[in-house]
């Protein structure tokens, strides 16, 4: 092949993205580091370099798709070298390499890649997808050629539906720009390595040449924003749903629910999506623990009821509530609700009130403050329950319902937790804190001055 000379010069981290030889790559951070235009050239590179190689890489929704990479890709792509075809979204080069762009707006169009094969998966502003989204095409991640090193290359800013599980799966996991291989678990039996190059704008010499004033318009951005885009800090973001949601508050260490506690569930139902269901246990001060959840995806509602029935052996559950759009029935005149009932999971129908339902989760997620000065909240969620932990700190507002969240957002656990909480009365119309706390017993009636036997284990300091 004749030599190809394109004009783009790399920068610094730029190169070490090229360069990264970790299973799965993140690059970005700040906004303007140059994360497009370097994916585009990485998969050209690899497209050039193995014939017959199979690449793809995503957007959110096809407008963004079609204004960046597939217009960009159009202006920087040799034509003697490849052509595109409209139609197909698609390049393909003279030694039979392709680079398809796709979009995946909901979670259940992983559908659309069943049996599909890739040497390499590229995802833009990888915080806009959920994880059932980015793990569901790990396993499209295959091909016949030994000589390829497959990976999956990332680039994003903070914030976005996606930020906590990004965040967790890249930020936390240790030292920038080192490969980490993270400890193996039941969801990740064999986990690759992973690597985080951040890049921010001050990186993209190019464009702060060709546009010197960008820079001013992001420091005169709102402050969380600010941070967000152009120190590109991942602790917090903007237009969080659930600002009040505190791991030292609302997370509790796992410990033996009194049989005297009332029970129920709650369920969202899911198929090529996770399906949720939580169990809640409320104390005889109407404090509730979220205390265990199931999520799984490919479950359907034969397999699911039996999980929720198996889970739940020999605990007197009161109810259940399950999303009412369960009750209509498919063209054999049984519902999802019915197909649970034959299995012995019996339900009523969930509130669907969205704008009502958030509201009532603030007010059991609402951190108060005792008369000793002791803050808490009405709802605590046992750690072992991870979706939901890791889930909902990462929901944002809806960008134009700003009453309500983002629905593109993984959001089963919040719509899980959400039916749950609108099944019991509004925590506001209990008695003050003020009034638990003064009325004598020798049993103190807080959630922390549980009996001895029933202390969960890391609220000794109490």
């Amino acid at each position: 092949m004749e030599q190809i000379v394109l004009d783009y010069l790399s920068q610094k981290r730029q190169q070490l993205f090229h360069s990264c030889p970790a299973d799965e790559v993140l690059y970005g951070g700040a906004a303007g580091g140059g994360k497009s235009e370097a994916m585009l050239h990485d998969a050209l590179k690899n497209a050039l370099k193995y014939p017959n190689c199979k690449i793809i890489m995503f957007r959110r929704t096809f407008p963004d798709l079609e204004r960046s990479l597939i217009l960009r890709s159009r202006a920087i792509y040799p034509q003697s070298v490849g052509k595109y075809n409209e139609a197909k979204k698609r390049w393909t080069f003279i030694n039979g390499s392709t680079i398809e762009f796709a979009y995946m707006k909901r979670e259940s169009d992983v559908a659309n890649y069943q049996g599909a094969e890739y040497d390499f998966i590229y995802w833009d502003e990888l915080t806009h997808f959920t994880l059932h989204q980015y793990t569901y095409m790990i396993s499209r991640l295959r091909g016949s050629n030994p000589a390829i090193k497959r990976q999956i290359k990332a680039a994003t800013n903070p914030g976005g539906v996606g930020h906590a599980w990004v965040k967790e799966r890249f930020i936390d996991i240790g030292e920038y720009e080192r490969i980490h291989r993270p400890t193996p678990s039941a969801d990740e039996p064999s986990p690759g390595t992973r690597c985080f190059i951040p890049a921010k704008l001050q990186d993209n010499t190019k464009l702060m040449e060709a546009d010197p004033g960008y820079l001013q318009r992001l420091e005169n951005l709102p402050e969380a924003l600010r941070r967000q885009l152009l120190d590109g800090n991942w602790d917090s973001f903007d237009g969080m749903a659930f600002s009040e949601w505190d791991k030292e508050i609302h997370i509790v260490k796992p410990f033996q629910i009194p049989d005297t506690w009332k029970r129920f569930r709650a369920i969202d139902y899911g198929r090529s999506a996770p399906f949720c269901c939580l169990w809640f246990a409320m104390d005889q001060d109407h404090h509730i623990y979220v205390y265990r959840e199931a999520y799984k995806a490919g479950l359907d509602a034969t397999d699911q009821a039996k999980l929720i029935k198996e889970l739940s052996d020999g605990e007197r559950i009161q109810y259940t509530v399950l999303d009412s759009a369960c009750w209509i029935p498919n063209q054999h005149g049984e519902s999802i609700a019915d197909t649970y009932s034959d299995i012995g999971v019996y339900c009523d129908q969930a509130s669907k009130n969205r704008i009502n339902g958030k509201d009532r989760v603030h007010a059991w997620l609402k951190v108060l403050e005792d008369n000793k000065g002791r803050k808490y909240s009405r709802l605590r969620v046992f750690e072992n329950c991870r979706n939901l932990i890791r889930t909902m700190p990462s929901l944002p507002l809806h960008q134009t319902h700003v009453e309500d969240v983002d629905t593109d957002a993984e959001d089963h656990a919040y719509d899980t937790l959400r039916y749950g909480v609108m099944s019991c009365p509004d925590p506001r119309e209990y008695e003050s804190i003020d009034n638990v706390a003064s009325r004598a017993s020798t049993q103190d009636h807080l959630p922390w001055a549980l009996r001895e036997e029933e202390r969960p284990m890391n609220w000794s300091d109490y």
